[in-house]
């Protein structure tokens, strides 16, 4: 979508009561990142798509879910103005574009192939990357940790949340023993991924300055 384009939608959006931080606007249409706050109702809805019939708005309560989990990675690691570089490829560099899109607004953030590299690994890669360090004898380490330099967006989204949004599979390990132990532990330990990753963050905590 060209940047005339985006400014017109954006204009309308905002006329009509839209809080455009909380969108995400893309050639295909616009995505609520969260509903309560974009204050996106449905009659604004019908207003917008009296006005721009060609484009979709999409309410997916799994878009939101990832948007949410992404906020608070991108709320501690980016500031006001940052120049961002999406280091993806596919429909994984689509996807960290939709969710970055609307921290230009938020943020004023530009995309910049110089800026903070924006990675796409997600929950799953996180808790591969342990049971990879285990069965090669290594000390467990928090492989997908976000700094000034690199953010993963991502990192605490399940892989199922992105899949179900884009309708295609990610590839989170090689390595055939380390899906069988994350299927394993998915069948009998609820939230398995997500302790997990609240042990490696008590690791990086504990691990600073030692």
């Amino acid at each position: 979508m060209d940047d005339g384009r985006r400014r017109e939608i954006l204009r309308f959006l905002g006329r009509i009561g839209v809080d455009t931080r909380f969108v995400s606007v893309t050639s295909g249409g616009v995505l609520i990142n969260n509903l309560r706050f974009s204050r996106f109702s449905r009659r604004r809805e019908e207003t917008f798509r009296r006005e721009f019939p060609d484009l979709e708005v999409v309410r997916s309560k799994v878009f939101q879910k990832i948007c949410s989990r992404s906020s608070r990675i991108l709320a501690s690691f980016l500031e006001p103005r940052s120049r961002v570089s999406v280091d993806a490829e596919g429909e994984l560099a689509l996807a960290l574009y939709t969710v970055l899109e609307p921290y230009t607004r938020k943020y004023g953030i530009v995309f910049d192939d110089e800026g903070i590299k924006a990675r796409p690994e997600t929950l799953d890669h996180a808790a591969a990357a342990v049971f990879e360090d285990m069965l090669g004898g290594e000390g467990i380490r928090n492989h997908y940790r976000s700094s000034g330099s690199i953010i993963y967006p991502f990192i605490t989204v399940p892989a199922e949340w992105i899949e179900s949004w884009l309708g295609t599979k990610i590839r989170v390990t090689d390595d055939p023993m380390v899906e069988n132990f994350m299927e394993f532990f998915s069948a009998r330990v609820p939230q398995f991924r997500e302790k997990l990753m609240k042990s490696l963050i008590y690791l990086d905590e504990n691990s600073q300055g030692k």
